[in-house]
């Protein structure tokens, strides 16, 4: 038993050292701001990649950025203040930031009498030496002339206690924290928000020393992916994830329910407008940066491709790489030699998605690469495993092939689907199919992987898939499995109106790239070159060599053209009757119709105009919200040039800097005034419209309303362009979110509120389809939503006329059409109701 024991030990011994060892230092005391980390090494996620990560603790004298750039940590989280470091010289990398706006705020109870920041002066300040430097509160102050110095400064006890004890008057805190503890006691707080004085800054940045980010790009880059999924586990699994922090991470002893709260507020701020975690854009760096200038924290121009790695620093070649490519410049290629759509041989050239993939290789590393046909996959393998090819193309399984190989990651992953005769009905669970034989191409990894997971099914293996669907086409066997891209491509060329697909089953064929197991620099540079290709191109690969047609169900073709025969005949005969009894009052008919018509034009006139108008005042709204920072800046600007002027310190350098921070203020403001303008155009001009852009427009206008009112958008949209009149659309969009805007208010605080926007595109329609988890609309009301006037909003809020308006605009102009229906849908395993417009709009709006 002492043996076994040792023994157990001594594997877990070898196996740690597999992982390497990293550290993540804290910018604060452990809580739901760390979760996803937590979460990461909790759940697995680090080892995955092969990461011992620890987590360094916070101490209120801890300098993160020292521990850094000293070495004592692999990896650090920082506020917008790294920018401000990095200018000075601190020698840094920054590569996600996990919070979109700082939650950072000095805080007071709201019955201090302290309203303004100049009610700070002479006050207590309880602050970490980490925060003070914070470059979001120094720019709260600066914006408000008001001088840190003339508070009094308190080391951080991290307690809110000493607010209610009067040992402090205010103190640094987080909005997602010490407000909810602080009316758990029964107090109400006071908050001084930089983002509310137009300093939108990122917080919780990962950051690591430079040096180490350019020799080890690997582990830089899975940190990041780890912490990432940590982070998308934890909001997918909020009630589990507030347990792990609350049992294994809580120094401060919080409730469940101030970590819930916590959760739930950081839920608002983490997430981009794309719904993304850890991004970081360029713009709004801009923004920042610029606004640092204006307030003299940043001497020197800052390069943001070297000092934002983000998604690309995991793409770019080491310098070892890049001397690897100087030497050799040409490679060769083997691959499975019939294999479609993904690859096969044909005229001793190579073809399908794969030949797409090493086209845009060789172009992006500028190298060339050669075919090498060989009789069959495994001539293929055995050539690139006794090194007389460089790159074998396509290997499915990596069991037991690590000593033989070097591997890329998984660059094509398709599910296993089901394929039978188009009687069969859909299949929803393989395990069903016990007493019937199913087909599987015979001496491929795909049929070990199926095999080995479904152990009690009679499977019956051919040479090639296509016998394998022809034995199903005669009834020898009841389905096949195999890749949803190769059955698809089957079904496409040889079995239309035969097969079709009648089931999935949940495991994936991931395919891999690999090298020789000596040439493990090529399997590097392979893997980011594929990294590098983006979701667009893949989409066209696939699209060019694959086209499916997906069935869940029977064939109901006959039945329809039977049904739309029949009615065609009754229509036919009615409209005979009907034409009889019309023509008698079809002249006075037509009179009236012409006076209502006029009457009718000159009330939509009005509408129209009444709806614009609020519309106009929605806008107007949002852009003044988005004014606030560079207007900010402008005024930072203009004042530091006057006080230097009248101190006679205005430098020539100063003056041209502060002019172009001033330009690049106003050019951002000219955008926005753009998209008022074209708004305003009442031309109604036909134009070919990309569907995302057309969509981000209108969230950019809407964004700040959204974002103050804690909605999330959630979009699900496909790119296309289409015809249509682009103003029209944008306020029926813009009515519609805003109406879900709205409804979103009346849910308590606590209660997440999401707007979901899908649009799709089939071969006569755009479908739009908008809808809330605002509870629905009452069913005695809601066939009156589109009626002019109708309204179920205090008057202050609204007149009633937008989505009267919105259908207008839809049925008449954008000749499509609208309707509106209560909708229950699932969103992270919970069950919402909300209101759901659906919007059928032509392809290609023909405007006569």
């Amino acid at each position: 038993m002492k043996k076994i024991f040792i023994l157990i030990l001594l594997f877990k011994y070898l196996y740690s050292t597999d992982l390497q060892k990293v550290s993540l230092q804290l910018m604060w005391l452990d809580q739901f701001q760390f979760a996803g980390f937590y979460i990461a090494k909790e759940k697995g996620f680090y080892q995955k990649v092969g990461l011992d990560v620890e987590f360094k603790k916070f101490q209120n004298e801890t300098n993160v950025l020292e521990e850094v750039t000293q070495n004592r940590a692999t990896f650090g989280l920082g506020s917008s203040s790294l920018i401000v470091h990095k200018s000075n010289g601190a020698d840094i990398s920054i590569f996600g930031a996990i919070f979109q706006t700082s939650p950072l705020v000095i805080l007071a109870l709201k019955n201090s009498n302290i309203d303004s920041i100049k009610d700070l002066k002479d006050k207590n300040l309880m602050i970490a030496d980490e925060q003070l430097n914070f470059a979001n509160l120094q720019a709260m102050f600066s914006s408000q002339n008001f001088d840190i110095k003339s508070v009094k400064l308190i080391p951080h006890s991290f307690n809110v206690d000493d607010l209610i004890n009067k040992k402090a008057d205010l103190m640094a805190s987080y909005t997602t924290n010490e407000p909810f503890l602080l009316k758990e006691k029964g107090y109400e707080s006071k908050i001084f928000y930089p983002k509310d004085y137009g300093f939108d800054f990122y917080e919780n940045i990962m950051f690591t020393n430079s040096e180490f980010a350019e020799k080890n790009p690997k582990i830089v880059y899975d940190f990041y992916k780890a912490s990432i999924d940590g982070w998308k586990w934890a909001f997918e699994n909020i009630e589990k994830s507030v347990d792990i922090v609350f049992e294994k991470y809580n120094p401060l002893n919080k409730s469940k329910e101030a970590l819930l709260f916590e959760a739930n507020e950081i839920k608002k701020i983490i997430f981009d407008k794309n719904g993304d975690i850890g991004t970081i854009s360029n713009e709004k760096m801009n923004l920042i940066i610029n606004t640092y200038k204006v307030m003299g924290l940043i001497k020197n121009d800052i390069d943001l491709k070297s000092f934002v790695l983000h998604n690309s620093f995991q793409n770019e070649l080491n310098s070892e790489e890049k001397e690897y490519l100087k030497t050799k410049k040409s490679f060769t290629y083997c691959s499975h030699n019939d294999l479609m759509p993904f690859e096969a041989t044909l005229n001793n050239k190579h073809i399908g998605i794969i030949e797409e993939y090493l086209v845009e290789i060789s172009k992006n590393l500028d190298i060339e690469l050669n075919f090498v046909p060989t009789l069959n996959w495994h001539e293929s393998f055995e050539k690139v495993v006794e090194n007389k090819c460089d790159i074998l193309t396509t290997i499915a399984d990596k069991k037991n092939r690590e000593k033989l190989f070097n591997f890329t990651n998984p660059y094509l992953d398709f599910p296993f689907v089901i394929a039978t005769d188009i009687s069969k009905p859909f299949i929803e669970d393989l395990k069903t199919l016990k007493r019937v034989k199913i087909a599987l191409v015979k001496d491929f990894a795909t049929s070990n992987i199926i095999k080995n997971r479904y152990k009690n099914i009679n499977f019956v293996e051919y040479p090639n898939l296509y016998e394998a669907l022809e034995a199903v086409r005669k009834g020898e066997v009841y389905a096949a499995i195999d890749s949803l891209a190769v059955i698809g491509h089957e079904i496409q060329n040889h079995f239309v109106g035969d097969i079709k697909v009648s089931g999935k089953i949940d495991e994936n064929l991931k395919l891999y790239m690999a090298t020789n197991i000596e040439n493990k620099t090529l399997a590097s540079i392979l893997n980011k070159a594929l990294n590098s290709i983006n979701e667009n191109q893949k989409h066209e690969f696939f699209n060019k060599w694959v086209y499916i047609n997906y069935q869940n169900s029977i064939d109901k073709d006959a039945v329809l053209k039977l049904f739309i025969l029949i009615l065609a005949i009754f229509f036919i005969l009615a409209i005979i009757y009907r034409a009889y009894l019309l023509k008698k009052t079809n002249q006075e008919l037509e009179n009236r119709v012409a006076f209502e018509i006029k009457q009718n034009e000159e009330k939509n006139g009005i509408l129209l105009q009444q709806s614009k108008m609020a519309a106009m005042g929605e806008m107007l709204e949002n852009i003044a919200h988005q004014w606030r920072q560079p207007l900010s800046t402008i005024g930072i600007c203009t004042s530091g040039m006057e006080l230097k002027k009248n101190l006679n310190m205005l430098e020539d350098k100063d003056f041209y800097d502060s002019i172009n921070h001033i330009k690049s203020s106003i050019s951002y403001l000219s955008n926005t005034i753009e998209d008022f303008r074209s708004f305003l155009d009442k031309d109604k001009v036909l134009s070919n419209v990309n569907i995302n852009h057309l969509v981000q427009k209108v969230l950019d206008i809407l964004n700040p309303s959204l974002q103050s009112h804690h909605i999330e958008v959630i979009k699900n949209i496909d790119d296309f362009e289409f015809s249509t009149i682009e103003n029209d659309l944008i306020q029926i969009l813009m009515n519609i979110i805003t109406n879900a805007k709205d409804a979103l208010k009346n849910l308590k605080n606590e209660e997440p509120r999401y707007i979901f926007i899908n649009i799709s595109k089939n071969q006569k329609n755009i479908v739009i389809e908008i809808f809330d988890n605002a509870m629905g609309i009452k069913d005695e009301i809601i066939s009156r939503v589109f009626e002019p006037y109708f309204t179920t909003k205090h008057k202050s809020q609204g007149t009633g006329i937008g989505l009267y308006m919105s259908k207008i605009l839809v049925d008449n102009n954008l000749k499509g059409t609208i309707f509106v229906e209560n909708y229950k849908f699932l969103y992270n395993n919970i069950y919402y109701k909300g209101a759901k417009f659906n919007i059928l709009l032509p392809i290609n709006l023909d405007k006569k």
